[in-house]
């Protein structure tokens, strides 16, 4: 997968050596998916994409949303992932994810799923992967989404050599066996989020995770 440069990507993983992050470092993650691309996976997208951040201490709370759904009012970190069943960017056809650029704080990333299905090989002509490619494809789209989301919070932090946050993405790191974000982008990442974070206390009360369950 190739990332459009007006993109920015997304992933995490743990520096090497740095100290790890206080347990209250939490980020908020809206997700859409309003043309019903993976519904019915969602627990294992939110498994693989908690597994990734807390590789480097951060957890996730979650929100489902829906048409009605308000958010970015909360004065924590949260970035809205939306999911399309096609890339409408008008870009090229490698790029799985998006971010675009805004001095707006409104931090929304984008993944196109029939160009994730595209790189890891699916049927282009099926309109819904097959129970069999199923697990295979949440796993990819919620590592993509990742990537997105590390970029979202640090805009200014350009791609890695390797890792999760590598500018292109193959079949083999988004089937793998496990991502991992290297030192220089999981610091950025983590120095990005203490800043826009809430005073530690109010971190603390905001641990709980509000949706749980797949």
């Amino acid at each position: 997968m190739r990332v459009h440069p007006t993109a920015l990507a997304v992933l995490l993983a743990v520096p090497s050596g740095a100290a790890s992050p206080p347990a209250a470092t939490t980020v908020g993650l809206v997700w859409f998916d309003p043309q019903d691309t993976l519904s019915d996976r969602f627990g294992d997208l939110r498994e693989e994409v908690d597994s990734i951040f807390r590789g480097i201490g951060v957890e996730v709370q979650w929100t489902r949303g829906g048409p009605g759904t308000v958010y970015g009012l909360g004065g924590r970190p949260e970035v809205a992932v939306i999911l399309l069943a096609e890339d409408r960017s008008k870009g090229p056809e490698s790029i799985m994810g998006l971010v675009l650029k805004s001095p707006k704080p409104t931090r929304v990333a984008w993944v196109f799923v029939s160009n994730v299905r595209a790189a890891l090989g699916h049927d282009s002509l099926r309109t819904r992967p097959s129970l069999v490619a199923a697990p295979d494809l949440a796993r990819a789209v919620a590592r993509v989404a990742a990537h997105e989301v590390v970029h979202a919070i640090a805009p200014d932090e350009p791609h890695a050599r390797d890792g999760l946050m590598s500018q292109a993405l193959s079949r083999h790191f988004l089937l793998g066996e496990r991502a991992t974000i290297d030192p220089r982008c999981a610091s950025a990442f983590l120095g990005r989020l203490a800043e826009l974070s809430p005073t530690r206390d109010a971190s603390l009360a905001l641990r709980t995770v509000p949706l749980r369950g797949p």
